[in-house]
């Protein structure tokens, strides 16, 4: 599937996502695993820890794996394909939740979260997950809600009680999920004594504000890519100061 853009494009118009197999080598994921983990025990906190979930972000100042996995061809050429040669990225960080984890929170990405409803049905944003573990029933896989993304709204009712219609997204490490960013989703309880991990990339349109200051990690980068500098929005117009 990973070179049938059509097909997975036709899976996200009409479920709101897709789950592509394979997309990295285990080599590749036990880098960006270790990486991370290396991160989630640098970065800990009593409110993480209490909490049972952890986000990790500025991941391309902190390991080079993250950079090779937000320029990944297969995804780039898939959002390009679909937003217009010119996406920017709006945000990029680690999730884990680790076991004993049990909120769930219904909700949809930025930018739909920050704009009024109804929203346009047109694909604007794209969410793209890196599965670093197998995600399954129990270990807490992102609950979705298929068909979500065409309602043109938050998840109405009780954003922190589980829905009839709502699905486990499994996979196994090493696939990537690409969504609609209006897709109905939450995390999951995780009730295995093992830790969930994944990487998730949003990619916008470039008239949206990204949702994180990409930039401020641009000047740190020594010598970025032509995509690189793209992603983070370094060939966008910054306002002047018109006037004293």
């Amino acid at each position: 599937m990973i070179d049938n853009y059509d097909t997975i494009r036709q899976q996200i118009d009409s479920k709101g996502y897709c789950v592509v197999p394979n997309v990295i080598d285990p080599a590749t994921v036990d880098r960006a695993s270790n990486a991370l983990h290396d991160l989630l025990a640098a970065e800990r906190t009593e409110a993480t820890n209490q909490a049972r979930t952890q986000r990790v972000g500025r991941l391309l100042v902190k390991h080079p794996v993250f950079t090779e996995l937000l320029c990944h061809p297969f995804v780039v050429n898939a959002w390009k394909r679909w937003l217009g040669e010119d996406i920017i990225c709006s945000s990029w960080s680690g999730n884990t939740v680790f076991p004993g984890h049990e909120s769930i929170s219904w909700h949809v990405d930025y930018p739909y979260w920050s704009k009024q409803a109804p929203w346009p049905i047109d694909l604007q944003a794209g969410q793209t997950v890196w599965l670093l573990d197998d995600f399954t029933d129990a270990n807490g896989a992102t609950g979705v809600v298929p068909g979500s993304h065409t309602k043109g709204h938050p998840p109405d009712g009780s954003p922190n009680q589980w829905r009839d219609e709502g699905l486990p997204l499994t996979g196994t490490k090493g696939s990537v999920v690409l969504a609609h960013g209006a897709w109905w989703h939450t995390a999951r309880p995780n009730r295995t004594d093992a830790s969930r991990s994944c990487l998730l990339g949003m990619y916008i349109m470039p008239w949206f504000l990204p949702q994180e200051n990409m930039g401020t990690q641009l000047d740190e980068l020594e010598n970025p890519s032509e995509l690189v500098t793209q992603l983070l929005g370094g060939n966008q117009h910054h306002p002047n100061t018109v006037g004293g």
